[in-house]
């Protein structure tokens, strides 16, 4: 049976269950705060940024060979900077009608 100490002021746990509490309250925060310690990386490989742009590696390299991509070779390795993908799936996004007339009415 879990233990609830909602219905008790703190003053009135004992020291096991204030522990307790205060484990499941440290468990609980770490499952809301984004992971700080493991941010994601910013260079992909080929495969990693087929997965993240979810296409296959195939038309990755035909992107790269048309020039249609972004991207960094070094030593022959094909590098993908994520944040500059965030920007080029950006710049292809297409505006809805609404959009574009709003644009011409305000002079955008």
């Amino acid at each position: 049976m879990k233990n609830t100490f909602t219905e008790r002021p703190l003053y009135s746990l004992t020291v096991g269950e204030y522990l307790e509490l205060h484990k499941s309250l440290l468990n609980d925060l770490a499952l809301l705060q984004p992971n700080v310690t493991n941010p994601p990386k910013d260079l992909l490989t080929i495969q990693e940024a087929a997965e993240f742009l979810q296409l296959s590696v195939a038309t990755l390299y035909t992107m790269n060979c048309r020039k249609r991509i972004p991207y960094i070779k070094v030593s022959g390795k094909i590098y993908y900077r994520r944040s500059v993908l965030f920007d080029w799936l950006d710049s292809g996004e297409r505006k809805t009608i609404s959009q574009l007339r709003r644009e011409i009415t305000e002079g955008v």
